[in-house]
């Protein structure tokens, strides 16, 4: 008998079965491609680590690919990036361009000789302007019923300068009434310093889609569905706990379905014990892959003040951090506000801040007391597979 697939993909970048909470953003997205002229055509992703910015960047290239656009897919790890979109486009040109090459009779005639065909690729060596390039691949894609969509995942990593040509080639484009789009993903911070830069204007005008946790009903809702598109079942109290557990952070819900699947076995149903045994390990495996990389690496001075939140339960007070720091409330207020570039904390009413990642009270708390978890619930324990 064979073992049905898991449906929940907690990896990052792994495009899950179902999106939870974007539905309206992909559905703006697929409009403006079926929309001549649209801005929205033009996007601009920010979150912090497992919202799910590379899950919607792919959502968006399935989406374009069923519509019948083409996608380029642009790497910042590239040492020139204008350089490599060229090399794309010269590519895409030389297999899709019905002018790429021509051919003439060469030989034969009154000497007696056999006639032979050359071919010329237009192509080889090509030299000419990037920007005159992507139009005439932006006009093959619109001859051929679609359009040109150009994406870029870290952008945050992208030289201004570079970045600043070929939004400009893109924006020129448009101008021209050609179907031309350009997504990109990046964390929220480095986006918004990004957009600091003189050479950015054409971003600042982009759709700005910002990622972050979704409702809790929303998670309840997606693992329940995820579940459902199987031929398992999970029960309500179930769901609800999971969701509860994931409390609406994108890798958290998958993480949770796929722990709470494999905790089941091979069970019909997925019950609430399941889902209760599962909780430790998952917050384990969000401190190892959000939390640690998040905390490396961080100054002495940002680490004191988050372990001057550790001691409330709920949203901590700044004079009471100032004060447990030993520093004035005025000092603190500069690491607030770098820990809030950081995305570690946030704003939670006047005189307040909180943790901006769930668990990050739990992980700190487990670093100082080298604990497996501190503050977790006694009644539970590692995952048991049912048989």
């Amino acid at each position: 008998m064979d073992i049905e697939a898991n449906p929940f993909r907690p990896g990052f970048g792994q495009t899950p079965a179902i999106l939870a909470g974007r539905g309206a953003v992909v559905d703006d997205f697929e409009r403006a491609l079926a929309t001549a002229g649209s801005r929205a055509r033009n996007v601009l992703i920010s979150g912090a680590r497992g919202t799910g910015k590379t899950v919607l960047l792919t959502e968006f290239e399935s989406i374009a690919a069923d519509n019948g656009w083409t996608t380029m897919i642009l790497h910042t790890g590239a040492s020139s990036l204008t350089e490599e979109l060229r090399e794309s486009i010269v590519d895409r040109l030389r297999a899709n361009d019905p002018d790429a090459e021509t051919s003439r009779l060469v030989g034969g005639g009154a000497s007696g000789f056999t006639a032979s065909r050359e071919v010329v690729d237009h192509y080889a060596g090509e030299r000419r302007p990037l920007g005159a390039l992507l139009d005439r691949l932006a006009a093959l894609c619109r001859d051929a019923g679609g359009g040109l969509l150009l994406m870029l995942d870290e952008i945050q990593s992208v030289d201004p300068e570079q970045l600043h040509e070929i939004t400009q080639h893109v924006q020129d484009l448009v101008r021209h009434g050609l179907p031309i789009g350009f997504v990109a993903a990046g964390v929220r911070t480095g986006v918004d310093d990004l957009l600091d830069h003189d050479k950015t204007t054409f971003l600042r005008r982009a759709h700005r889609v910002e990622l972050g946790s979704v409702p809790v009903s929303a998670a309840i809702e997606t693992i329940r569905q995820t579940v459902a598109d199987t031929t398992r079942s999970i029960t309500p109290d179930a769901a609800v706990l999971a969701g509860d557990i994931s409390r609406g952070y994108p890798y958290l819900i998958q993480l949770v379905g796929a722990r709470a699947w494999e905790s089941s076995g091979d069970a019909d149903t997925i019950e609430r014990e399941d889902v209760s045994r599962i909780r430790i390990e998952v917050i384990a495996e969000m401190i190892r892959n959000v939390h640690g990389p998040a905390l490396r690496g961080l100054t002495r001075r940002k680490t004191d003040y988050l372990l001057a939140m550790v001691t409330d339960a709920g949203p901590s007070r700044v004079a009471d951090i100032a004060e447990r720091m030993g520093v004035t409330v005025k000092y603190q207020s500069v690491y607030r506000a770098r820990l809030i570039e950081d995305e570690l904390v946030r704003p939670a009413g006047t005189g307040l801040v909180e943790f901006a990642l769930p668990y990050l009270r739990e992980a700190l708390l487990d670093r100082q007391s080298g604990g497996p978890l501190a503050n977790a619930d006694d009644d539970v324990r590692r995952p048991r597979r049912r048989s």
